[in-house]
């Protein structure tokens, strides 16, 4: 599988689904002799603009559900009020890529 999505997704905000296009990459960092060390995963969301993104604390948290079922939990880390558009920062496994 490869380490980056892009294409549909359903994300749960608040416990309400919105179908969502998502553009999403797993970045590994490696230590001075090459082991990977950290696996980090993000990107962009393009969903509903009427999601308040950055209104109840609740907002700022998301899942995201993919296609096979997988699920990611993430955090909201940038965008515009109703623009429909946010950047994403992943807590935990990564829902797609390399298991």
């Amino acid at each position: 599988m490869a380490n980056t999505y892009r294409g549909s997704a359903v994300i749960v905000v608040e416990g309400v689904d919105y179908p969502a296009e998502a553009d999403l990459s797993i970045h590994s960092d490696r230590n001075a002799i090459g082991v990977n060390t950290l696996r980090t995963w993000g990107g962009t969301l393009e969903s509903d603009p009427s999601i308040d993104w950055f209104g109840p604390r609740e907002a700022h948290h998301g899942v995201i559900r993919m296609p096979d079922g997988r699920q990611g939990r993430f955090l909201v880390t940038a965008g515009t009020l109703g623009s429909g558009r946010v950047e994403i920062s992943g807590t935990g496994p990564a829902p797609f890529g390399d298991d």
